[in-house]
């Protein structure tokens, strides 16, 4: 939402990355408050296993994208955009070295947001088959590649066109695909759960 804002509107990113964070806080913390004990530590428990497995999704999505770049004759870069988010976010005149861990830093912010809001949304499914597990995390992948097929092409102004549609394109089923087999086999939802109960009034 940060990056939508900072492309359509032309908002900050900073300054739009640190309101949406408020926003996210502020709902966790309503949530949190909402819920008894037992929903409580499950509620910890998916997010910090939902945050490793995003955070191995997304290597295995940077690292497949780069192999199919090396092996693709043309110049198209996947890593383009990382220095571009870490600019919006440090300034044009920072030191490259800042600018591009900045850029990293708000890639790995997204691929593990989307990791927890697969884990939150489709954790429970994934839980109880390792089918439904895979196919439910390369639709999550398939949602997030329509998301920047709309929006990166013009913004990034991408002239090769068909290999960043490739890449992109399997990158996203790499990281769905990790997502789903990982969240089947290490998130905490018991497999016939419903949601966490809340407290009662």
């Amino acid at each position: 939402m940060a990056l939508l804002g900072n492309i359509l509107a032309g908002i900050s990113l900073a300054l739009s990355l640190a309101f949406t964070t408020a926003l996210l806080v502020i709902a966790l913390a309503v949530i949190w408050a909402r819920l008894n004990g037992d929903a409580r530590s499950l509620m910890a428990s998916v997010v910090v296993r939902g945050t490793v497995i995003a955070l191995i999704a997304i290597v295995a999505y940077d690292v497949s994208r780069g192999v199919l770049a090396y092996f693709d004759p043309s110049p198209f870069d996947p890593y383009a955009a990382l220095p571009i988010f870490g600019a919006l976010l440090v300034g044009v005149d920072a030191p490259p070295a800042l600018i591009w861990t900045a850029g990293i830093g708000f890639h790995l912010l997204n691929g593990v947001a989307f990791g927890l809001a697969y884990a939150f949304v489709f954790g429970r499914l994934a839980v109880r088959s390792l089918k439904w597990a895979l196919v439910s995390g390369v639709a999550w992948g398939l949602f997030l590649e329509t998301f920047q097929l709309t929006l990166y092409p013009g913004w990034l102004n991408i002239t090769t066109y068909k290999e960043f549609v490739t890449i992109s394109f399997l990158g996203h089923i790499v990281y769905g695909l990790v997502l789903g087999a990982l969240g089947h086999r290490w998130l905490p939802w018991p497999a016939d759960s419903d949601a966490p109960v809340e407290a009662e009034e």
